[in-house]
């Protein structure tokens, strides 16, 4: 089944907007590249809604002492109660990669309109 979400322009890059399609939380996300990515709108470690975190980047160096570098800025959601960092790509926990995971969701758009298939 195709359920229609949002115009693309409804969402801006770096955002985020939550959804709830046949009783199942969704969190629409765009990275700055402008990519969208659905994934489960709860956190597995307490239920907390990911929909209320921060979604944000990765912050990098080569090595110890090095500048700081900013990266997949709008890919990583954070969790609002413990803080746990999903990759919205993957639906990965960074801190518990074996461990902690959110279901994604596959997206279509046409016509600029983004539909979530499930």
């Amino acid at each position: 089944m195709r359920y229609r979400l949002c115009h693309v322009e409804e969402l801006p890059r770096g955002g985020k907007k939550t959804f709830t399609i046949k009783n199942v939380p969704i969190v629409l996300t765009r990275s700055q590249q402008g990519a969208f990515y659905a994934i489960y709108g709860f956190c597995p470690h307490q239920r907390a809604p990911l929909g209320e975190g921060v979604l944000g980047g990765l912050t990098t160096a080569q090595q110890p002492g090095e500048n700081l570098l900013n990266e997949r800025e709008g890919e990583i959601l954070r969790c609002p109660w413990h803080g746990f960092s999903y990759d919205v790509t993957t639906g990965v926990c960074l801190a518990a990669p074996d461990r902690l995971r959110v279901k994604t969701y596959p997206l279509v758009i046409e016509y600029n309109e983004v539909f979530l298939e499930i």
